[in-house]
C-alpha cells in the first residue's frame, strides 16, 4: 500500500485504484474533419485543465470519427480521462481530469476513459489521483520505450490506496472545491497582472523590431498586413537568409545522466520562462555522442514540436558545453548581418508568433519544421541600429522581468499549496486536516 496513507482514518478501506473505475478505454484519433455526420469534437491533452482538473473545451478540436469507431469511447459525465502518452520531467505522463459533459465527444489515442465504478464519487477520484501525481506514484507505471514517455495504465491502476464511504467521498470533495476556488481566485487575479505585464513588454519588443526607435524616419510598407510599414532604410528578408550554415535539427539520443563535467544535454522542458535554462533539469550526454551538436555563443534554438512550439533559446557560453535534443532546431545567425540578441528579441515579437501560428501545423502533437521556420519573414536594420535597439530593450526590459519573476514566484507558491492541501484531505480526512495547523502547508501559501 502506498505510504501516504498511513494516516487514513481507520474506517477508511483499502481498494486497488483499477476497481474504483469500471473500464480504462484507449480513445481514438480519427481522421481529417470533413463537414459530415461523422464530424465529432475530440478532447486533446492540450484541452487538460491541470490546475482546476477539469477538460477545457474553449477550443475544441473536431476529427471525423465513424461511429463504429466510438462504441465504447463516448465520453459521459463524471468520466475520468487518463493522459497515456506525452509529458516530460518537469510534466511526467499520469494526470487525471474529470470530464463535465457538454456536445458529444471523444478522447483522442493518448488519453484513456475511465467510467467511476457505483460507490466512488467522481470528483473525490479526481482529487485523489492528482494527490497521487503530485507525490509521483503515477512514475513509477512510465516507461520510455518509444522516446515518449507512456503510461502502463495496468500497473498504475494495480496502486492500492484507501478511501472512505461515498458520503464522506461527496463531503471531501465539496470541502475541497471551496478551498481551491479560493486559491484559484488568487491565482487567477495574479496571472490576469502577468498577462498585462508581459503584454506590455511584447508591445515594447515589438515596436522596438519592427518600427525602430525613431518614429519619425521614413516609412515603407512591407504588404504584409501583420507588419505594417518598417523604416525605410531596413531590409526585409527571410531567416533562411541571415543564418550562417544550414539549420541542424537535434539529436535524438536519450539523455545520459547528469554528469557536470560533460556537455548540457538541452531538452525542451529545460527552457524556463525567462529566456534562461532550468538548472534542476540539467542533463548530459557523452561528449562523443554531443559532440556534432554542441552549440556556439550566439546560437538560438527554436522549439519545433509540443505545446511551446515557436519558443526560442539564445545560448550563452558562459552556461558551459551544451548540446541540443531533437524537438529542437539550431539556427547560427549570419552576425555580418544580424545580431543574434536582435534575434532573439525580435522572435519575442508579435510579428514572430503571427507567423508561428499561421505556419504551425496540427496533428496530434504541433509541429514547425526547419523549413517552415526558414521562411519566416524578419525585418532587418543595419547592424548598428540592431545595436542600439538590443541596448535599449535590454534596459527597458530589465525591471519589467524582475517583476514577472517574482509574480511567477507567487503564483507557484499557490499553486504547490493548493496541491499540498489536496493531498492532506484525500490523505487524512476533513477532521484531521482542520484540526492541525500545518505549518508547512501554511508557508507554502505566504
Amino acid at each position: 500500500m502506498n505510504t501516504l496513507f498511513l494516516n487514513a482514518p481507520v474506517h477508511w478501506r483499502s481498494v486497488r485504484l483499477k476497481h474504483t473505475v469500471t473500464a480504462c478505454q484507449n480513445g481514438t484519433w480519427g481522421r481529417e474533419p470533413c463537414a459530415a455526420a461523422d464530424d465529432i469534437v475530440c478532447v486533446r491533452i492540450a484541452d487538460f485543465d491541470r490546475v482546476r482538473l477539469r477538460v477545457d473545451l474553449r477550443n475544441p478540436t473536431w476529427r471525423s470519427i465513424p461511429r463504429s469507431y466510438r462504441r465504447g469511447r463516448m465520453l459521459a459525465r463524471g468520466d475520468l480521462l487518463l493522459e497515456k502518452s506525452g509529458g516530460g520531467d518537469s510534466q511526467p505522463v499520469g494526470a487525471v481530469v474529470l470530464y463535465e459533459g457538454g456536445s458529444p465527444a471523444v478522447c483522442s489515442n493518448f488519453i484513456a476513459r475511465m467510467p467511476v465504478a457505483p460507490g466512488f464519487d467522481p470528483r473525490f477520484l479526481c482529487y485523489l489521483h492528482a494527490a497521487l501525481y503530485h507525490l509521483r506514484v503515477n512514475c513509477r507505471s512510465i516507461n520510455h520505450s518509444t522516446g515518449i514517455q507512456n503510461l502502463d495504465s495496468g500497473a498504475y491502476l494495480a496502486e492500492t490506496v484507501r478511501v472512505p464511504d461515498l458520503a464522506e467521498q461527496r463531503r471531501i470533495a465539496g470541502q475541497l472545491d471551496a478551498k481551491t476556488a479560493l486559491v484559484d481566485r488568487l491565482v487567477q487575479n495574479k496571472q490576469c497582472l502577468l498577462e498585462l505585464i508581459l503584454e506590455k513588454r511584447e508591445t515594447l519588443v515589438t515596436q522596438a523590431t519592427s518600427v525602430g526607435l525613431d518614429g519619425s524616419v521614413l516609412r515603407k510598407q512591407t504588404g504584409l498586413a501583420w507588419l505594417g510599414g518598417v523604416p525605410a532604410h531596413w531590409r526585409i528578408t527571410r531567416l533562411k537568409f541571415i543564418r550562417s550554415g544550414a539549420f541542424l535539427y537535434g539529436t535524438g539520443e536519450p539523455a545520459a545522466g547528469a554528469d557536470r563535467n560533460s556537455p548540457r544535454y538541452i531538452r525542451i522542458t529545460d527552457l524556463a520562462d525567462d529566456g534562461t535554462l532550468r538548472d534542476d533539469m540539467f542533463q548530459s550526454l557523452p561528449q562523443h555522442l554531443a559532440s556534432p551538436y554542441i552549440l556556439q555563443n550566439g546560437d538560438v534554438l527554436f522549439v519545433r514540436s509540443g505545446a511551446n512550439v515557436g519558443t526560442t533559446l539564445r545560448y550563452r557560453e558562459h552556461w558551459g558545453p551544451a548540446c541540443f535534443a531533437s524537438y529542437l532546431v539550431r539556427l547560427r545567425p549570419d552576425r555580418r548581418q544580424i545580431l543574434p540578441d536582435y534575434l532573439y528579441y525580435y522572435t519575442q515579437s508579435r510579428a514572430f508568433q503571427h507567423q508561428v501560428r499561421i505556419n504551425t501545423t496540427q496533428a496530434t502533437i504541433a509541429n514547425l519544421s526547419a523549413d517552415r521556420y526558414g521562411d519566416f519573414v524578419v525585418p532587418l536594420p543595419p547592424v548598428d541600429e540592431q545595436r542600439a535597439i538590443v541596448e535599449y530593450l535590454d534596459c527597458r526590459t530589465r525591471v519589467i522581468d524582475s517583476l514577472v519573476r517574482t509574480i511567477r514566484l507567487h503564483i507557484a507558491r499557490l499553486q504547490e499549496y493548493r496541491s499540498a492541501l489536496v493531498v492532506d484531505v484525500v490523505t487524512r480526512g476533513l477532521q484531521e486536516a482542520e484540526s492541525d495547523s500545518h505549518p508547512a502547508l501554511a508557508a507554502r501559501a505566504r
